[in-house]
């Protein structure tokens, strides 16, 4: 493997050997470098990493965006005994991204509930709208029944179909009423769905919060055994 100096990094990438040196600084667990005697060199798939680091900081990324950007793209290692070991992050991570595997579920969940809910309380205003039409409908029929000869002179036909569309007038708002208490209801229901919704959110920033903490126990413990092994 071909090592390589902070000084012969910045001639190849054109980068200016201070600046190369602050990204050496800042970013060196993903470039590998290795003690020898007093300089510190780096492999030669480094000079990568230092493009994309300078690249981000074209773009106006700050460090803790570069940092995130450079986890995604490239893995940690660690100098120990002269050995450049990968560090596999995911130890110690199978059970926080168990638990938000978990959080993501029962998200996807209310969500698919919420659907359903919002879907029934459509069907439902849409029954609403449609009895209300009714009704408008037949108070137009009651004021033009109205309209008609005195009820000595109006066939017996006409007085029964009066009677049927009073007692359907009754049933239709009977059913409109039910129809809106069930509505409110499916409202209530979508409302407490939201509030567990906000918990499970709450719980995310938290193991997100768990998750930086953890990241920086590992990364003093890195530390250490750079130190350690120094």
């Amino acid at each position: 493997m071909n090592w390589l100096s902070v000084a012969e990094i910045a001639k190849l990438t054109r980068i200016p050997a201070p600046t190369a040196r602050r990204y050496a600084s800042l970013f060196k667990d993903f470039l590998g470098g290795r003690k020898m005697g007093r300089v510190t060199k780096y492999p030669e798939e480094s000079l990568t990493v230092f493009e994309r680091i300078s690249r981000l900081y074209g773009e106006g990324r700050v460090t803790a965006e570069i940092e995130d950007h450079l986890r995604a793209e490239f893995p940690r290692t660690i100098d120990v005994d002269n050995a450049s070991h990968t560090l596999v992050q995911n130890n110690g991570f199978g059970e926080l991204a168990e638990v938000f595997n978990g959080v993501i579920t029962k998200v996807a969940s209310c969500m698919e509930v919420i659907a359903d809910q919002k879907a029934t309380i459509e069907r439902q205003q849409d029954d609403i709208q449609k009895l209300k039409t009714a009704f408008v409908m037949l108070a137009r029929s009651q004021k033009k029944m109205k309209e008609l000869p005195s009820a000595d002179i109006i066939p017996e036909e006409i007085i029964l179909q009066t009677q049927a569309l009073e007692q359907k007038d009754a049933e239709l708002e009977q059913k409109d009423a039910e129809i809106e208490e069930m509505a409110l209801k499916l409202t209530f229901d979508t409302s407490d769905i939201k509030a567990k919704l906000q918990i499970l959110e709450s719980e995310l920033v938290r193991l997100r919060k768990d998750r930086r903490e953890m990241e920086k126990y590992l990364q003093e413990k890195i530390d250490r055994l750079k130190t350690a092994a120094s």
